[in-house]
């Protein structure tokens, strides 16, 4: 297994799971201090730097992990950075083009290298975002890249469904990670955030990373095109 983004949050919780499971697990993170902590405390097979923006990186690490595993039979595409938070009107461009560049070009490049392979994987599940159906407000940037990323999925789903690789879209809602602690740990927006969530309550990482697990594993083909909420009811 593959995992962008894999040496903090969602995909850090993802790839323990899956290595307790007896996977075999490389990761892919922006930092090198990130991958060497992540090589110390996770048995994984392999670890990379990568910047999921740079094709070149791109290309040379996805064929790595391929070749150190002996195979990909399934990638998830996690890395992704937040949005600027701020209204439509302030929003920086170049920090817009750097959300694209990484959440929805970054996407793409990793998807494009693993179908690429001999064989493909046979599950590729890249992770959106609850506001990519239900857009937040000051988020402009980090909504379209997200809804961009789904869109993604589907048209990824309609060319290699057949050939055998299966392709959804996960959206979670909040979790607490290293980008999301921020807003949860602040009393007034983590209320409001509440408000949102007909469960009550912020997801557990142990929630997604079962989820991710199944969708990458055998038993999930047929969900190919699918966009899987994990929101606690917050994108009704």
């Amino acid at each position: 297994m593959l995992i962008t983004g894999g040496t903090s949050g969602i995909g850090y919780a993802c790839s323990q799971h899956l290595v307790e499971q007896g996977a075999k697990v490389w990761v892919v993170g922006s930092r090198p201090e990130g991958v060497e902590r992540t090589r110390r405390s996770l048995a994984v097979a392999g670890a990379s730097v990568c910047d999921v923006s740079n094709e070149e990186q791109v290309e040379a690490v996805v064929a790595a992990a391929a070749t150190g595993l002996g195979g990909l039979d399934g990638v998830f595409v996690n890395a992704g950075i937040d949005g600027q938070a701020v209204a439509a009107t302030e929003l920086d461009v170049s920090h817009l083009r750097r959300v694209l560049d990484v959440n929805v070009v970054g996407a793409f490049l990793v998807s494009r290298a693993a179908l690429r392979l001999r064989p493909p994987p046979r599950s590729i599940v890249l992770n959106a975002s609850v506001n990519a159906l239900r857009p937040e407000r000051n988020f402009l940037d980090y909504n379209a890249s997200k809804a961009a990323v789904v869109s993604m999925a589907k048209s990824l789903a309609l060319e290699f469904s057949a050939a055998g690789t299966a392709v959804t879209a996960l959206c979670p809602g909040y979790f607490p990670t290293r980008m999301t602690l921020p807003y949860l740990e602040d009393p007034q927006v983590r209320r409001e955030l509440l408000e949102r969530i007909p469960a009550g309550r912020f997801g557990e990482l142990a929630e997604i990373s079962a989820l991710v697990a199944f969708l990458l594993g055998p038993a999930a083909p047929f969900m190919t095109g699918g966009v899987v909420s994990i929101d606690g009811g917050s994108g009704i």
